[in-house]
């Protein structure tokens, strides 16, 4: 028997050998996906890095709110308003990190300490980055944070404070290994030319994402502010997202950040985690070639219908984008990024906006009606559009968020070091013909 036959008869007998009634679940009260019946996630820690609001809860019903997205108790809105230039992550990070809004000296202090680091380690770009190229940039990326390790001194110092010295030289040094790490692919795969600048300490690390990442190294004010807030709106979202949580739980057994922060970047890449927006802009173009960008609001409707019917796109009965499992009237990140999308869009003279937000009024507007709640457009709703029109290209877009999200999860496990600081070791139900009973 060669190999493909024996692994798929016993690939069918393991199926059948294994099978699990559904019903167990429920009747052993198993919270599938860690997620309470209400929809709600089970309490797994505490935290004062950040808090996601969009729904108040009586007598065990969710009751749709707008949303709100908090760093340290700030709002983001409020966030917002400050970061008017493209240093407003940075401002961001320092929040997260250090539990305060910084004051100018405190900023400037920061941002030095930041580009201090933006160098790579000496051979770390021919080493590690070029001669190891690979089809997904996320799988390079986990690779390079690893390698990371060789380059520490002391890599295995898990004290909170090293945690801390150790995140920052991190969060430095990913704008460079995202640009190379697609810089690599582009050549090595694509066939296209490589084009390697060195990070500018002047630059902010939204300018650098861009700079280093574009063969003419070249971005307008408005592009890097642009980037500069979809890193800030994606810097963390509380401690139950399943990158956040995956840091916090390989950091539990007492490993090397290095390796905590590897796993998130693995946790990031899934298509039901940070891959959603590139869902979201084939979703988006698959109906803009289908009925054209002077769509009608009726084509629009029929296009909603059939795809929640199954009978359209991916025959999924989804509409990327649109829906989320804590936001109910509105995801505060898909409302300042909407904003700065239109901005841009304005610019560009690229209409395609403007099909996006008519589309989102009447796809929220049908599932309200089928469903009979609250729905809105999340975050990756408009976020591939945005990468769209700074012409970043997709393999960018995963890596962006891993490195506006970093910074979040150091945060967090520093937090569950402090305060929590014990291996995280759920239970599973034994369910086979030898169940004991407790």
């Amino acid at each position: 028997m060669d190999y493909q036959d024996f692994l798929d008869n016993e690939y069918k007998r393991s199926l059948e050998d294994g099978y699990i009634d559904q019903e167990l679940f429920d009747k052993l009260n198993v919270k599938r996906g860690l997620r309470n019946n209400n929809g709600t996630g089970v309490l797994v820690g505490l935290t004062k890095v950040s808090d996601v609001h969009g729904y108040t809860v009586k007598n065990e019903k969710k009751i749709p709110d707008d949303g709100h997205l908090y760093y340290r108790d700030v709002d983001i809105y409020d966030l917002a308003k400050i970061d008017k230039d493209a240093f407003g992550y940075e401002r961001t990070c320092f929040l997260i990190l250090f539990g305060h809004l910084p004051s100018e000296d405190e900023l400037n202090d920061f941002k030095k300490i930041i580009s201090d680091r933006y160098e790579l380690p000496k051979d770390f770009l021919e080493n590690i980055i070029l001669r190891n190229v690979s089809s997904s940039v996320m799988n390079h990326l986990a690779r390079a944070v690893l390698s990371l390790y060789s380059f520490d001194e002391d890599p295995d110092n898990t004290n909170p404070k090293e945690i801390l010295r150790k995140g920052i030289n991190i969060i430095a040094k990913l704008p460079a290994i995202v640009a190379y790490s697609v810089q690599s692919k582009s050549h090595y795969i694509d066939n296209d030319a490589l084009h390697i600048h060195n990070p500018k300490p002047g630059y902010s690390i939204a300018q650098n994402l861009l700079y280093l990442s574009r063969n003419d190294g070249l971005f307008t004010e408005l592009e890097a502010e642009t980037l500069d807030l979809a890193l800030t709106i994606h810097a963390d979202h509380g401690g139950g997202n399943n990158s956040t949580f995956t840091n916090v739980v390989v950091s539990s057994t007492d490993t090397d950040i290095y390796s905590t922060i590897a796993a998130g970047i693995c946790s990031l890449k899934g298509p039901r985690h940070g891959g959603a927006n590139q869902k979201v802009l084939d979703m988006m173009y698959y109906i803009i070639n289908d009925i054209s960008l002077d769509a009608t609001d009726e084509q629009m409707h029929d296009v909603v219908c059939k795809l929640l019917n199954k009978e359209y796109f991916d025959n999924s009965g989804l509409i990327y984008g649109i829906g989320h499992a804590v936001y109910t009237k509105s995801d505060p990140r898909c409302v300042l990024l909407k904003a700065k999308c239109k901005e841009l869009s304005k610019q560009l003279g690229d209409e395609t906006f403007s099909f996006y937000a008519r589309f989102e009024a009447i796809a929220i507007a049908e599932l309200e009606k089928r469903k009979g709640t609250n729905y809105c457009a999340n975050v990756d709703y408009y976020s591939g559009l945005t990468y769209r029109l700074l012409n970043i290209p997709r393999d960018l877009f995963i890596p962006i968020f891993a490195c506006a999200r970093t910074v979040g999860w150091v945060a967090h496990i520093i937090e569950n070091k402090l305060y929590c600081n014990k291996i995280i070791r759920p239970a599973t139900a034994y369910v086979g013909k030898n169940v004991k009973e407790n």
